[in-house]
């Protein structure tokens, strides 16, 4: 036992001792990298830098972070390697809206749907803000992936406001819950003594150290708290959508809005678009001119913080030297008739990287794909066993308007192609597959973890809550009731027969055909062939072969061909193997475990942390040793 003692000790601490040294010196090479970047900048004149064509701006706001009373800019170091991070202040965004509205290169407002993160007294001052923007006669559109309460409380007066055709809408209600630790305390033997002033009955931050419940007057104070601040927020989305509030109220007492159709029907939509379909509104609304996007961040400061982050990214002199005010879809030639986009791992909404599919990075590689003007070709090589059902809608999306820009697209399946990884794959021109890839499994599940045992019978602890409605709220601490459970199917059911819809199209199937050989069965590469799912058995060079034939393309050299995403920039991947995870997994591994076991251990977590509980993924590894 002491050897394994020894041995375990002096392994922690080598791998401390690496972790912390590492950092150290990431922080000698970035001071360096940053220290002539700085005294490079001495030497730039500021009359080489071009003006700059701000006309047609739309602001696009989205409130993805905190928002406190005033604006801060600070740069992190940590064990996990340097970090910038910002936040926006409440009074720097109300100005903001007031310049913006004054600012006549400004045409209207792209407003995110998704919410933000403040209390509610922050969001009133923000809805107002937005008001007062659109009294100055200019226009605000909404729209998401996704839309929370507080999103729609924000947004619900502007001009428009649009949903994924595959998104959902949370209107289920308020709920305010409370975690009890007396039990907990009494389990490791711990007591408190708590002292109030006399008829303090309503002084209730001592309540979860000494009870199991709330006290009649806690209870009676929140429940007032939470039915002002509903009747507030209901009352400004009745008026602003011109919705009786006596609707609103059926929708959370029902959880009425399971599809995105229904949150159209109930009209807190105008409608379902895809972005590209929302982003041409857009321009509808600019009589046809194409828009100058730029996010409210940049809009109020210009540069900020961000060029220390960059520096990491391998993007930071781009970003010093270039004159573009915002985010245009720029027509930019990739060098190649034929590009072939990586999609590899499991499928989850936002940033990606070399192991894992984010909509954002892979439905970018794509974009670029289609508006290159000398790209004519794409293979899509996909090894994933899917993810989440919404991710892989807004990337089918994408290969949806590729082929409508008059471009071939050719899949090539590896090791996996399941689930979600056949959804975005569904829509090609042909389909290589070879004969042991896993493939099919089109089907969707929901998966939301409980964990009543755990935190109350093992580790003491107790909740208690206050709803504005029955449904109100999904937590660890108990499983969805029977509504709750009904609601979630519904949505399930749609995504279900919106996926066998679309490999229906696809593939040239009936529906009917397609369910037969659906409902979550997997098929290897050369069963599938035989169902109708794949084309032609052969790998990535037999597709690519293949695209360049359908496109009317010569034979290409591999020095020919353009691949995305890029691959990781070296100092980028230096530091991040140098001072970030891939030193808890060297850990894990040197510890006996081995390292697929805790990749899979990592993608559930990743699966349990999505935005999306909605999956649309193989529920299992296949390990063939």
């Amino acid at each position: 036992m002491s050897f394994f003692k020894n041995v375990a000790s002096s392994f922690v601490g080598a791998s401390l001792a690496f972790i912390i040294s590492g950092t150290v010196l990431s922080f000698v090479f970035v001071g360096v990298f940053i220290g002539g970047i700085v005294s490079s900048l001495g030497d730039i004149e500021n009359d080489d830098v071009e003006p700059v064509d701000k006309s047609n701006t739309v602001i696009r706001m989205e409130f993805d972070g905190p928002i406190t009373e005033r604006s801060t800019q600070d740069a992190n170091f940590s064990l996990g390697g340097f970090e910038a991070s910002s936040t926006m202040g409440l009074r720097d965004i109300i100005k903001g809206l007031e310049q913006a509205a004054e600012d006549k290169d400004v045409e209207g407002i792209y407003m995110n749907l998704e919410g933000a993160a403040a209390a509610p007294s922050t969001m009133l001052d923000l809805r107002n803000a937005i008001d007062g923007f659109q009294e100055s006669g200019k226009w605000i559109i909404g729209w998401g992936e996704m839309a929370t309460m507080g999103g729609m409380y924000l947004t619900s007066s502007a001009d428009e406001l649009y949903l994924h055709p595959n998104g959902y809408a949370d209107f289920s209600g308020m709920r305010l819950q409370t975690t009890y630790y007396t039990g907990m305390l009494d389990k490791i033997g711990v007591g408190m003594t708590v002292l109030r002033g006399p008829d303090n009955e309503f002084k209730s931050a001592v309540e979860p150290y000494t009870r199991t419940s709330m006290s009649a007057s806690n209870r009676k104070q929140m429940n007032a708290l939470l039915d002002d601040i509903w009747n507030q927020t209901s009352g400004a989305i009745s008026e602003g959508r011109n919705v009786d509030a006596s609707s609103l109220d059926e929708i959370a007492d029902n959880i009425a809005l399971r599809t995105a159709e229904d949150a159209v029907q109930w009209e807190l939509f105008d409608g379902l678009l895809y972005e590209d379909e929302f982003k041409e509104r857009i321009k509808e609304r600019l009589d046809g001119e194409e828009p100058t996007y730029v996010s409210f961040a940049d809009y109020l400061n210009p540069g900020g913080m961000e060029g220390l982050e960059l520096a990491l990214e391998g993007d930071f002199f781009e970003s010093l030297f270039s004159s573009d005010y915002g985010d245009k879809e720029e027509v930019e030639e990739l060098g190649s008739p034929l590009a072939v986009i990586y999609a590899v791992g499991a499928i989850d909404m936002g940033e990606g990287d070399d192991q894992s599919i984010g909509s954002t990075t892979l439905s970018e590689a794509i974009r670029r794909a289609r508006l290159a003007p000398d790209v004519e070709a794409v293979v899509l090589r996909v090894s994933s066993p899917g993810g989440s059902a919404l991710a892989s809608d807004i990337i089918w999306r994408e290969t949806e308007l590729l082929k409508e820009a008059g471009k071939t697209l050719v899949v090539s399946m590896g090791d996996y192609a399941a689930s979600g990884g056949y959804y975005i794959s569904a829509g090609a021109d042909r389909i290589f597959a070879n004969p042991t890839t896993i493939t099919g499994s089109i089907g969707v599940f929901g998966m939301l973890p409980y964990a009543e045992e755990l935190l109350e019978d093992k580790m003491g602890l107790a909740f208690d809550d206050v709803k504005t409605h029955a449904h109100a709220g999904i937590g660890l601490d108990a499983p969805l009731d029977a509504v709750q459970r009904e609601a979630m199917n519904a949505s399930i059911t749609n995504i279900y027969e919106d996926f066998v819809g679309i490999v229906a199209d696809g593939r040239g199937m009936s529906y009917d055909d397609v369910d037969a050989i659906a409902r979550g069965r997997v098929w290897t590469g050369s069963d599938a062939l035989e169902v109708g799912l794949v084309d032609e058995l052969g790998d990535l060079d037999a597709a690519i072969a293949h695209a360049a034939e359908l496109a009317g393309l010569d034979s290409l050299d591999e020095e020919d061909i353009v691949f995305l995403p890029e691959a990781v920039d070296l100092l980028e991947a230096f530091v991040k193997d140098i001072a970030g995870a891939e030193i808890l997994g060297d850990a894990l591994v040197g510890a006996g475990i081995p390292a697929e076991q805790w990749r899979q251990w990592l993608s559930v977590k990743r699966m349990v942390d999505s935005k999306d509980p909605i999956q649309a993924r193989m529920p299992y590894y296949i390990d063939i040793r």
